[in-house]
This record gives structure tokens, C-alpha cells and sequence, in this order.
């Protein structure tokens, strides 16, 4: 492409993401599984999968359960084991999401595992991924994507680090926690037992982060989170009562 049509799309492409709506996407859905796509090759290629089949079948057979149910059932939802022993679950653009060993050994129920998977299956069906690649990558990845050229390897793989250390925003997770519960619940899992997963990672942590510390982070302390999903049992029906060290919850009749 000439340079200088090249430099009059990409004008136009700046004026587009000014005056669009703070809550539209300039990247399509066929451009974000594209992208997910990538990024899922390097985080394989970087971190590693586990091959253990069972675990596999087990993570996939809850993940597609709970995906079927969420906005977005057409994506090619695709759930797999990474290694690492510590605790926890990473999603990427288009549906592709991993948890690792440490994460599958700590949960304690398939209940468990379907709300933290529906957690991260809520990241990408509000396109929270998509929001922060065109926050943070637009004059990079989004220009190469938007004028039809793939990323280069090294973007991908700068993407994918971003994706593993940075957190979400404090809505953002706030609003995958009230998704992992509507995921859990529609897909017939006690969704409760998200509560019973957040006092216990609570607890494995040592302790909640104090409240400057909230404050400072984009990420929301557990027990912000886990008061909001409470009251959203309490509203589905669920009969609730949660403490840090004790928890009781039945579904109502």
C-alpha cells in the first residue's frame, strides 16, 4: 500500500476512534478471534499445556457448559491446562481460555470451577479484552489489524505478557463476578460456590488487601467482590449466609 494512502487511513482511522461511542469496538469479532488466536499460540508456545487428559476433559466438558449459556455461545470456545502451579485463570480475546494445574487442584468442587470459569468466560463476552487492546495498543496491534496486516511476533507476544500481569479494571471484574454467577446458574452449577472459592483463595492470600490498597489498584479486593456476589445470590433466590470463616448457602425451593 502506498504511503501516503497508508497515512490517509490511518488519519482516519484516529478520527473514527475519537468520535465513536465509549462503548463501541473498532476490532470485529472475526478480527478478535484472529487476534485471540494468535495470542493463544505464544501463551502455549511461553508458558506450556499440560497434557493430562482427564484434567482436560474435566475443564473443557464445565467451560463449554458454562460458555453455551453466556452472549457469545458461537465463539470457538477453547479451555485448556497451563502450567503453574499458583492459582488461577487467564481468558483471551475470542474465547480462548486457560486454567492452570495450581488452579484445578485448588478448586474443590465442579461448582467452583464453573463460576471462575464463567468469570473469565464473562471477560470475553463483554469484549473487556477488546476494550484494552484499543486503550493501550491502538497506535500498534489495532492500526495493523484495522489495515489488514497481522501483528508481528513480537507484538503478540508484548499482548500476551500484558494479558498475564496487568488486571482488569475494578468494574470490569465486578462485572465478570456478576457474570460468572448468571454463567453458573444458567448452566445448572451451584452458583454459590463462588463464594466458597473466594474465602478460601481469601484465605490462601493471608489476608485482604487494606483499603488504600483498593484504592490504588484497579483490581477489587475479595471482599469487595465477594459482598457483591452475595447480594446478586440473594436477588437469583439463593438463601446466603456468608461470613470469612463460615459459609451456608442452599438454593431457595
Amino acid at each position: 500500500m502506498p504511503v501516503r494512502r497508508s497515512a490517509v487511513l490511518v488519519a482516519a482511522l484516529l478520527v473514527l476512534a475519537i468520535s465513536r461511542p465509549a462503548h463501541a469496538a473498532l476490532i470485529s469479532e472475526s478480527q478478535e478471534i484472529d487476534l485471540g488466536r494468535q495470542a493463544a499460540q505464544q501463551l502455549e508456545h511461553d508458558v506450556g499445556v499440560v497434557r493430562d487428559r482427564a484434567m482436560n476433559d474435566r475443564l473443557q466438558g464445565i467451560g463449554r457448559r458454562v460458555a453455551a449459556v453466556s452472549a457469545r455461545p458461537g465463539l470457538p470456545w477453547t479451555f485448556k491446562v497451563m502450567r503453574g502451579q499458583e492459582v488461577n485463570a487467564v481468558s483471551l480475546p475470542g474465547g480462548f481460555i486457560y486454567a492452570t494445574e495450581g488452579l484445578m487442584r485448588f478448586v474443590r468442587s465442579d461448582d467452583e470451577l464453573a463460576f471462575v470459569l464463567g468469570h473469565e468466560v464473562g471477560h470475553v463476552s463483554a469484549r473487556h479484552h477488546i476494550a484494552m487492546v484499543e486503550r493501550y495498543y491502538f497506535m500498534t496491534i489495532v492500526i495493523q489489524v484495522l489495515l489488514g496486516r497481522n501483528p508481528s511476533a513480537a507484538q503478540i507476544a508484548e499482548l500476551v505478557q500484558f494479558f498475564l500481569t496487568r488486571g482488569y479494571s475494578r468494574e470490569n471484574e465486578f462485572e465478570a463476578d456478576r457474570l460468572g454467577v448468571i454463567h453458573a446458574h444458567r448452566a445448572k452449577f451451584d452458583a454459590s460456590a463462588g463464594l466458597s472459592f473466594m474465602q478460601r483463595l481469601r484465605t490462601a492470600e493471608g489476608r485482604d488487601p487494606s483499603q488504600v490498597e483498593v484504592l490504588l489498584r484497579t483490581h477489587p479486593g475479595l471482599a469487595d467482590r465477594a459482598a457483591r456476589v452475595r447480594e446478586q445470590l440473594q436477588q437469583l433466590g439463593y438463601r446466603v449466609s456468608f461470613t470469612w470463616s463460615r459459609r451456608i448457602a442452599l438454593p431457595a425451593p
